[in-house]
């Protein structure tokens, strides 16, 4: 599975699963990830997710993906949960990398959290805590539970012939979403025993990466965001480093970079289009913000990623 190339919103046409329900869930088991078309990291195109919800368990190796303008590097045990809500770029995989990926489509997941509070809690706690979510870090009676419920759920994909075959997915499916739920909140609960300052750290950094999503398109500068904290840029300079090991400025210009990229893909869409979209004086300081960032100018970037982009339709 080359990653580097993966449409997610066209993952349920194209894939070739070991095991799938057509149009609801889809198990790709023990699949060896790839990112051999990456010959450039910055001519890869960021991915914004589609009315898809992906579980990735890391079974051996190692990959880094920025997801929502932060990296997170998984190992064995780790794992992410992508929904609509995150945009993954710098895709990086180790050679020997081997993952467990089930593809759940946005329309099941929501029909299985819908009468269950607690889920909603969790998927708000997604929203808001960048820190936390979209990774985890899985103990072996965490994967062993998870595993237990991906073998039902893979038990039932196969049984084409059975009378109740859907339902019986969906309801494994609603288990396993369960499961995943439950330890989601035990790790709220381990966020909730932090002390003061702790705590206090965690809501600097939220609260920024809150009004970063909110606000990149139209507020460049970190001055904005320490106003809108009530913190001196000091403070906020050293929670952020501490966390991502990047300054306040690096993170706004990511976003508005990633962004970029996004857009630059659209082939209707003009540089000078870009520009405005994204609050830049005029098409000129967009290209000499993009080129210092990339090395390249907006076409040149469109143009080399061509082939790039090409695969992945």
């Amino acid at each position: 599975m080359d990653i580097s190339n993966l449409r997610f919103d066209d993952y349920f046409k194209r894939a070739t699963p070991s095991t799938s329900l057509t149009d609801e869930v889809i198990i790709f088991e023990r699949e060896q990830l790839t990112s051999s078309h990456i010959l450039n990291p910055e001519t890869m195109p960021p991915v914004r997710l589609n009315d898809t919800v992906i579980f990735v368990l890391c079974r051996y190796g190692e990959a880094s993906f920025s997801v929502n303008y932060k990296t997170y590097r998984l190992s064995k045990g780790s794992s992410l949960v992508l929904s609509d809500k995150h945009i993954i770029d710098n895709i990086q995989v180790d050679s020997n990398c081997e993952a467990f990926v089930l593809v759940i489509s946005q329309h099941l997941f929501m029909s299985c959290i819908r009468d269950t509070p607690y889920i909603k809690k969790m998927m708000a706690a997604m929203n808001k805590d960048t820190d936390l979510f979209p990774f985890l870090q899985l103990n072996e009676n965490e994967m062993r539970d998870l595993d237990e419920n991906i073998r039902h759920i893979k038990k039932y994909l196969k049984k084409s012939d059975h009378t109740f075959q859907n339902q019986l997915v969906r309801n494994e499916t609603g288990n396993f979403i369960l499961e995943l739920a439950n330890i989601y909140l035990q790790r709220l609960g381990d966020e909730n025993k932090k002390d003061e300052k702790e705590h206090r750290k965690d809501e600097i950094m939220r609260e920024f990466m809150r009004l970063v999503a909110l606000n990149f398109k139209e507020q460049h500068e970190v001055a904005f965001y320490t106003d809108k904290l009530c913190i001196t840029s000091i403070t906020l300079s050293r929670n952020v480093i501490a966390s991502t090991g990047k300054t306040p400025m690096q993170l706004i210009s990511g976003a508005l970079i990633t962004e970029a990229k996004l857009l630059l893909r659209q082939p209707d869409t003009t540089v000078k289009q870009v520009a405005d979209d994204l609050h830049f004086g005029d098409q000129s300081s967009f290209g000499k913000f993009f080129r210092k960032h990339t090395r390249m100018t907006p076409l040149e970037y469109r143009n080399r990623g061509k082939k790039v982009f090409n695969r992945s339709i």
